[in-house]
């Protein structure tokens, strides 16, 4: 599905372009130096965020983040998923084993469910680049709120299981 969607969004784009190129050729070359320019620039932001991802991903085994999860309990420990959660980032499914290793070794829900709600809400590694694209204000309250929701959504899980 996402390749289909990929080429329609392609073939859409050059269909602009050949359109924009008969109509103003003048502009359509002022808009290429400026969306290469914005392209590179992005490019290397978006490389150096995945480099980051990658290299924490990478050196920071399971074991070595659920050990230093399990040292926390109640609030410290829900805050303590919160913060791991949301420096290491990523797809929802790369935090699973994390999670695993932290219930089999006596973690709580709370903990478990902070550490994943954060991994997938809260962004630090990517809040320049929101701030970029998003603003200052939009950036900081969007994750203001995902602290505040995570908080509440590990507080209810821990009660309900």
């Amino acid at each position: 599905m996402t390749l289909i969607f990929g080429t329609i969004f392609i073939v859409f784009t050059v269909i602009l372009y050949i359109m924009f190129l008969r109509k103003d050729k003048a502009k359509l070359n002022k808009a290429f130096k400026k969306s290469r320019k914005s392209f590179i620039q992005n490019s290397i932001r978006i490389f150096a965020v995945f480099i980051l991802i990658g290299l924490l991903q990478s050196f920071l085994s399971k074991e070595a983040v659920g050990g230093f999860l399990l040292e926390f309990t109640g609030v410290k420990g829900i805050l303590a998923g919160l913060v791991a959660g949301s420096i290491m980032m990523g797809p929802a499914a790369t935090g699973y084993p994390i999670a695993q290793y932290v219930f089999n070794n006596g973690g709580t829900v709370s903990l478990a469910t902070a550490f994943l709600a954060s991994w997938v809400m809260i962004g630090i590694i990517t809040l320049s680049m929101e701030i970029k694209y998003l603003g200052k204000n939009f950036a900081i309250a969007r994750n203001l709120f995902a602290i505040v929701s995570v908080i509440i959504i590990a507080i209810i899980t821990g009660l309900l299981i």
